[in-house]
């Protein structure tokens, strides 16, 4: 009965099956109670993708990934399940439809062994994969458990320096934008997550949607004058203090400061910009634009 309800698409009726056997099964062998365990997750995996259907099929995306986090918030409690495959292909769109993923750092894994010559012929003061332009920054390998990320397996490590030092991101995401026309406009809001090493610190952190494209070239003569050219640049900022542990931002665009004669089509770039001060080892993760 199981089974028919099953192929059926009856997925409630199914899980009520298997809740019944696996409450008269009370100590079952291992090799039954892996089976056990798969038969339920595939039933109360089908009640979780026929709940978010219901607000997929009236196009409340978000609603839909809500009810998908709710029941699966790390998206790994139905794998190696039929309906498993089914739920990640329906997250992943949600995700598509609701974000616009700048960067999670997880694609640069491939990276984290580049040849050690290669890294210590680098130039201080230049990032890895351009990813940091005017400060050290590296993907670094990591758990959440030990701080070194926040979700995934990567994130960026952002060494900063006593003067100007910056981090850029997104250049692939904003170019393509702008190549397929689609419109920042159509987010609302940018959400990322921040980490200072020094639980102590509260460094001033400038986050620039830059329209000037060139990279930021810190002139002689210190570090006020260097600070001064970063906050110059036209674009669209906002000011973040991240402390201690890791904090999940979640900034609405429209408090965002507009300097030049520019619109949210000319983004080119997200810049954080770190203008001075005490050095401080700053960790990004999950970066990424949301729609209303």
């Amino acid at each position: 009965r199981y089974r028919e309800h099953l192929e059926a698409r009856e997925f409630s009726k199914a899980l009520a099956i298997i809740k019944r056997v696996r409450s008269k099964v009370r100590k079952p062998e291992e090799s039954i109670a892996v089976v056990i365990d798969r038969y339920f997750r595939e039933a109360d995996g089908g009640t979780v993708f026929d709940k978010a259907m219901k607000y997929h099929d009236r196009e409340q995306y978000r609603k839909s990934l809500s009810t998908l986090t709710k029941e699966d918030p790390k998206g790994d409690a139905y794998e190696g399940t039929r309906i498993g495959e089914e739920l990640a292909e329906l997250r992943e769109f949600l995700i598509a439809e609701i974000y616009l993923l700048i960067d999670d750092f997880e694609k640069e894994s491939a990276d984290e062994d580049d040849d050690e010559e290669e890294e210590e012929g680098r130039p201080e003061g230049r990032g890895r994969q351009g990813q940091g332009q005017g400060g050290n920054s590296k993907v670094v390998g990591g758990t959440p458990e030990d701080g070194d990320v926040r979700s995934g397996k990567f994130a960026l490590h952002w060494q900063t320096t006593e003067r100007l030092s910056w981090v850029t991101l997104g250049n692939k995401a904003f170019e393509k934008m702008l190549e397929e026309g689609e419109s920042l406009t159509d987010y609302r809001y940018l959400t990322l997550s921040l980490r200072c090493e020094n639980p102590t610190a509260k460094p001033n952190i400038l986050l620039l949607f830059d329209v000037d494209g060139a990279q930021i070239r810190a002139p002689r003569g210190g570090m006020r004058r260097a600070g001064a050219r970063a906050y110059q640049r036209d674009g669209f900022n906002f000011t973040v203090n991240p402390k201690g542990g890791w904090r999940e931002y979640r900034l609405d665009l429209k408090k965002f400061v507009r300097k030049g004669e520019v619109d949210w089509d000319m983004v080119e770039a997200l810049r954080l910009i770190y203008t001075g001060g005490p050095d401080h080892l700053i960790m990004i993760d999950d970066v990424k634009l949301e729609k209303p």
